[in-house]
């Protein structure tokens, strides 16, 4: 596999964990703040777990070039939690 095929296999898995983190904060918003931390820390926790389990079994079945692979996931993996973290933390806007 090529670098570039490498690096695009490796941002499509990060795409896919920040847009699951943000689908996560949409539906967190709807919920009282204490049912909403649980809500989150549980997501986090599954969320975290099988990008876990897809990066190895990428790395360990697919013949994808190990740096470009890292490198597109990491990208895009700390982009979302980083969007993530803002708009948990952005306080909702005043009515």
């Amino acid at each position: 596999m090529t670098a570039i095929a490498s690096l695009l296999v490796g941002a499509l898995l990060g795409a896919v964990y920040a847009a699951a983190s943000l689908a996560a904060v949409r539906r967190a918003r709807t919920m009282a703040p204490t049912d909403a931390l649980r809500f989150m820390m549980r997501g986090m926790l599954v969320r975290m777990a099988l990008v876990l389990a897809a990066f190895a079994a990428v790395l360990t079945w697919a013949p994808v070039q190990r740096g470009p692979f890292v490198l597109g996931l990491g990208l895009l993996f700390v982009a979302g939690l980083l969007a993530e973290a803002v708009l948990v933390l952005r306080r909702p806007a005043a009515a």
